[in-house]
């Protein structure tokens, strides 16, 4: 895992959002870098190893999307610069998606 993915991992792993997560999870033809199963919910942390690849990164949401999940994306950087800020937007989203339940 990249640094930004330990550092959110810490947070998502230790339950501080109240949702369990998965890391580095197959989900068809994809590794994801995070999944929260309960929710259909996928948090992808976008590198360097993402810029100049949007098309692979569009191609591989809508299959995800056609599959039900809900698809996250934060820059390394926003996860580098405060892992508590990012995990506290996840754990907002899904509180939403649990309310709308």
């Amino acid at each position: 895992m990249s640094t930004p993915e330990v550092l959110l991992w810490c947070k998502l792993n230790r339950d501080q959002t109240g949702f369990m997560f998965r890391r580095q999870d197959p989900f068809g033809p994809y590794i994801l870098d995070f999944y929260c199963p309960d929710y259909f919910v996928a948090v992808e942390i976008d590198g360097l190893v993402h810029e100049g690849k949007k098309e692979k990164d569009e191609i591989r949401d809508t299959y995800l999307i056609e599959h039900g999940v809900h698809v996250l994306r934060f820059s390394a950087r926003s996860v580098l610069r405060s892992p508590e800020a990012v995990a506290n937007q996840i754990k907002t989203y899904l509180e939403e998606l649990r309310a709308a339940r």
